[in-house]
């Protein structure tokens, strides 16, 4: 998975900067003093600016600057009207510099972007049987990703999670400064529909409740590991 994430890393900085000379010094749009890439080829811009994105997302911690300066770039006024020179050599230099973060092992471990693909698969799946209205098998799914992915990122703050329950864990995670006592607040309502699924307790919650367990574990795969 190094490796995999390594040759993506080269890869969209190689078609960075072809794409980048591809943009013609030509003519302006709307009055604007920025160039654009062709029209015809805005496909390919727009599909790289989308992987850049993914990438950059995929291996930020949480908190990063990565996604937001991304974010920032996208939502420039210009690029409502097409791909514009100067929004792709930013996000190339963006790249680069996640690229030496990357190689320096400063962001995102490969074993937590293995257990957020894992986690994203399984809840695809209860996702699936959310919308068919399979409230039980939704409900087992997704307690079962909430325990291992709590477990996962008490790992990550320093919190051995052997042997304790889901409330403990969350309580010593706010201790840490890992979570708001928010989000505390709301990760223990998911640690409750979890254990009345596993205890088959079926008539103590509905499909909301399953609704908003597989949001908040959304949450918590894409914000904390």
């Amino acid at each position: 998975m190094d490796d995999v994430i390594g040759a993506k890393f080269d890869s969209l900085e190689a078609q960075g900067h072809a794409l980048l000379q591809a943009i013609p010094k030509s003519s302006y749009r709307d009055g604007s003093d920025e160039y654009y890439a062709p029209e015809a080829k805005t496909h390919e811009y727009a599909a790289w600016l989308a992987s850049v994105g993914n990438l950059l997302k995929t291996v930020a911690l949480p908190g990063s600057h990565y996604p937001a300066q991304v974010d920032v770039l996208l939502a420039h006024e210009h690029m409502s009207n097409g791909v514009v020179t100067h929004v792709v050599k930013q996000l190339l230099g963006i790249l680069a510099a996640a690229h030496q973060d990357w190689k320096q092992g400063l962001l995102r471990k490969i074993e937590f972007i293995v257990a957020a693909e894992t986690f994203d698969d399984f809840l695809d799946q209860a996702d699936e049987y959310f919308a068919s209205k399979k409230k039980k098998e939704a409900a087992v799914l997704a307690s079962a990703v909430l325990e291992d992915a709590v477990k996962k990122v008490c790992v990550k703050a320093g919190v051995e999670p052997a042997g304790q329950t889901l409330d403990p864990l969350i309580d010593q995670l706010v201790k840490t400064g890992a979570l708001t006592p928010v989000k505390a607040k709301r990760w223990k309502s998911f640690a409750g529909v979890r254990n009345k699924a596993l205890h088959a307790e079926w008539d103590s919650f509905d499909l909301d409740d399953v609704k908003a367990l597989l949001g908040g574990l959304r949450e918590i795969v894409t914000d904390h590991l």
